[in-house]
């Protein structure tokens, strides 16, 4: 039991000392947020042969319905305290059944609420058996910032139509181009999710190519190797596959992160655990829940 489910169990949530760091952190609840979208990112060289891969639906690492929850955590020392949390789902559409829709969604837990509130909500459709980005949308409410992005993706022209609208502000409607596996955060979650890392060897950098804000940014990430990660909500062990993700400094990231992440070791490459350093402290997200994963962990014996 962490320490916040633990004074949630004493009946009192656990009190920041000094919630003007929480604060100062706020910035960076983009950054977690996203890196969770961001765990299996990592394609090679702009990833144009994968581009031309196409998945059969019976092959799809993830099952319609699937449901993934992440707890958000923060430091300033030796303790994570438990702040938020992000739910992931998966949903077939009836309307398109050439495509999924998928939503994914960041709170802040009701006490944090008075010292930095966080609701952020996503939401993306992809085609399948090509996985490929049609819409997508980003609502974010973090302390006093807000902002909305809309996103339709027109690949007979190579181009996505942006629609950006920040508070007190009139929208900004323009056209970016596309490049070959360009494509939103949530559709990367689940289309490099699909990948084969068999081959994949220490050391190894991969880098990705995503539309977010208003440009598209590419993020660096290296092959670690493989290891055994203790899951804690799920009181397992999972056989693993480590990354570190080096993100390029735009509008939306500083530069200088450096995110470890865990992803499962099986059919699934489910994201498990990140951990992120930041100007004060550190952000970690690790997985608290699932529901109708596709395959069985790869739990270590």
């Amino acid at each position: 039991m962490n320490t916040y489910e633990q004074n949630q169990t004493a009946g009192k949530p656990f009190i920041i000392a000094n919630p003007d760091k929480l604060k100062t952190a706020a910035g960076k609840w983009t950054v977690l947020f996203t890196a969770i979208f961001l765990l299996l990112a990592f394609t090679d060289g702009m990833a144009q042969e994968l581009c031309k891969t196409n998945v059969s639906e019976s092959d799809l690492a993830f099952n319609n319905r699937e449901t993934l929850a992440y707890a958000a955590s923060y430091s300033w020392g030796p303790i994570f305290v438990d702040v938020g949390e992000v739910f992931l789902k998966t949903n077939k559409t009836k309307i398109h059944p050439t495509e999924y829709h998928m939503t994914a969604e960041a709170k802040t837990h009701k006490f944090y609420d008075k010292f930095f509130k966080v609701r952020d909500f996503y939401e993306s459709r992809f085609t399948v058996p090509d996985i490929k980005s049609v819409y997508f949308h980003r609502d974010i409410s973090e302390g006093g910032y807000t902002i909305k992005n809309t996103y339709n993706f027109d690949w007979e022209n190579n181009k996505v139509d942006v629609v950006i609208e920040k508070r007190h502000n009139e929208p900004k409607k323009f056209e970016l181009n596309l490049e070959d596996c360009t494509l939103d955060v949530i559709t990367y979650f689940y289309y490099l999710r699909n990948l084969d890392f068999s081959e994949a060897y220490p050391n190894r950098v991969y880098t990705l190519s995503i539309v977010l804000d208003d440009d598209i940014f590419n993020i660096k990430c290296r092959y670690l190797g493989k290891e055994q990660k203790k899951i804690k909500a799920l009181k397992v062990k999972v056989n693993c596959l480590k990354f570190a993700v080096e993100v390029i400094a735009g509008a939306v990231f500083k530069g200088d992160e450096k995110i470890t992440l865990w992803i499962s070791d099986d059919k699934n490459h489910v994201p498990l655990e990140l951990e992120s350093p930041i100007t004060v402290g550190k952000v970690k997200g690790r997985l608290i829940r699932h529901e109708n994963l596709k395959y069985p962990l790869n739990l270590v014996k």
